[in-house]
């Protein structure tokens, strides 16, 4: 339990947030994600935030339990900057899947009402328990006084189903009706319904260009693997590709259109043909196209590129001439978001752009050949450059 002056203080914080209508930071404990939003509820157990996503789109709501909470702040740079991406997603028109989040009962247990309303709506949770370290997702099958009993499902693994027992008290933080679970929670008595998909990955590096271009014939979802620098990996189609490269149009975990993504072949590990994941993913990208929502309006799904083309620089000269902002990742590893000045034959000046949207006016040397993946035209990049013009900054 935290001392008593440690919840003093974030209840003041939370309600001082509430009742200014502030949109507010939540730290937990032992873990780096923090949620940004606006206070719907403060109960005797924890406090539920109507959360945004860091693109200023509406994305549900969390439940976090008082105990889990390492501190709350409503007044910063950060929030700011946050406030002023909403407004922009807002003035877009962003398509926002998640319904309208319900206020809830202050003078009872908050997280039992969470329960109890996905359990009557069948919807999807993401919750986080004090004693494991990993998150877990599915439905609530069954709510007790004191315990309620969750199907935990594995979207990697759809043979992987298991029924938990999870008291109230273990629910430390709990995720509900975002957009991800929206889509999952209309989508998975479909995705239940169908045979588990035999995994069949691709290792050989010698036949990764004829199996990326058999892709790009038949528009298959794919994943490519980076895993010699991360295990970050990239799932969509292959929109075009020659024997250094591959360009590829991606998708979310929600299923939507996410931009697209120049790789360099050498930096492959391994391409993904079939698994539960893209089965999962591909009725996802089913729901959103059914109901018109796969690609944001400010976003253009339809861009082809030239194969033939040298597809790096190509990309670097358009972003060059049009001040685009664009996602880096360096050989080292090393990924930022900025904008390019300064090109030449070899080289060129990127200017980072960095979380706070401090802008890197002197910028840095970049060696073109050092540039392993290039991301570009996605909805966080769009939406800041948007940000950036308005200033004129660009």
């Amino acid at each position: 339990m935290k001392e008593g002056g440690e919840v003093d203080s974030i209840l003041y914080d939370l309600e001082f947030a509430k009742s200014d209508q502030r949109l507010a930071n939540v730290f937990p404990k032992a873990q780096e994600t923090f949620y940004t939003g606006f206070v719907n509820s403060i109960g005797a157990d924890g406090v539920i935030l109507n959360t945004f996503d860091d693109t200023g789109q509406a994305d549900g709501a969390v439940y976090i339990q008082f105990d889990a909470i390492d501190n709350v702040e409503y007044d910063s740079p950060d929030l700011d900057n946050m406030m002023e991406t909403i407004q922009i997603a807002e003035a877009d028109h962003l398509i926002t899947i998640t319904d309208q989040i319900p206020e809830f009962d202050q003078t009872s247990d908050l997280i039992k009402q969470v329960v109890e309303a996905a359990f009557n709506s069948r919807e999807f949770l993401v919750l986080t328990r004090s004693d494991l370290q990993n998150y877990q997702e599915g439905t609530v099958a069954a709510v007790r006084e004191n315990d309620f009993e969750m199907t935990l499902v594995d979207k990697f693994n759809l043979m992987h189903r298991v029924d938990a027992t999870i008291k109230y008290t273990e629910a430390e933080i709990v995720e509900f009706s975002g957009r991800e679970l929206a889509v999952e929670s209309a989508m998975w008595p479909k995705i239940a319904a169908q045979d588990p998909e035999s995994r069949l990955t691709i290792t050989d590096e010698s036949s990764f260009y004829k199996v990326l271009k058999t892709a790009e014939k038949k528009q298959t979802l794919i994943t490519i693997n980076d895993e010699t620098k991360s295990s970050n990996f990239f799932v969509g189609t292959v929109n075009s590709v020659n024997e250094e490269e591959v360009l590829c149009n991606l998708v979310d975990m929600a299923g939507q259109f996410g931009g697209y993504s120049l790789i360099r072949m050498d930096t492959i590990a391994s391409i993904t043909l079939t698994s539960d994941y893209l089965q999962v993913i591909n009725a996802f990208v089913q729901y959103q196209k059914e109901h018109q929502t796969f690609v944001q309006p400010v976003l253009n799904e339809e861009r082809l590129f030239d194969a033939t083309d040298d597809l790096f620089l190509a990309i670097i000269k358009q972003a060059e001439t049009f001040s685009r902002v664009l996602s880096i990742t360096l050989i080292t590893g090393a990924r930022e978001m900025g904008y390019i000045t300064e090109l030449g034959e070899e080289t060129f000046r990127f200017h980072v752009i960095d979380p706070d949207l401090y802008v890197d006016q002197t910028g840095v040397e970049v060696t073109i050949e050092d540039v392993d993946e290039l991301s570009f035209d996605f909805l966080n990049a769009v939406l800041l450059e948007n940000h950036l013009r308005d200033k004129g900054i660009l």
